[in-house]
């Protein structure tokens, strides 16, 4: 003798969701809707309480202005790197933009004496390494 499986239990998923949303909408009341479809309204409950959770996650915030986003390990290194790419590679900035940036983003006092050092070594690196390659085949 096989055991006899339920109505719900036989349901789609489409059907499940389905029979949640009428259960929040509340259009008649969980006994009359558990026998029209012929499953008791602990069934019922449980799908309207899955389909409200969900809801309920789904159009929670998922983050407000000010959480924070991830961590930034800032090294001298990574700070030379940020002068090369505000100045040189990236944005074109001013020296003094720079100093602005550093004060204002960063709270890091930086001289424009030291902004035209760093990059004064770039450019003597960058020429080193350029003297170095073979060219000869452009």
């Amino acid at each position: 003798m096989s055991p006899v499986r339920s109505v719900a239990a036989d349901l789609t998923s489409d059907a499940r969701q389905k029979l949640a949303i009428e259960v929040l909408a509340k259009s008649q009341p969980v006994s009359q809707f558990a026998a029209a479809h012929q499953v008791s309204r602990k069934f019922l409950y449980e799908q309207g309480q899955e389909a409200k959770t969900a809801m309920n996650a789904t159009f929670e915030p998922t983050a407000h202005d000010n959480d924070v986003l991830f961590h930034l390990p800032v090294t001298k290194t990574w700070l030379s790197q940020l002068i090369l790419g505000l100045l040189v590679l990236i944005c074109h900035s001013s020296y003094r933009g720079v100093v602005e940036l550093f004060r204002d983003l960063l709270d890091v006092f930086i001289s424009v004496g030291t902004i035209h050092n760093r990059l004064q070594s770039a450019a003597t690196s960058a020429s080193e390494i350029n003297q170095a390659q073979d060219w000869s085949g452009i």
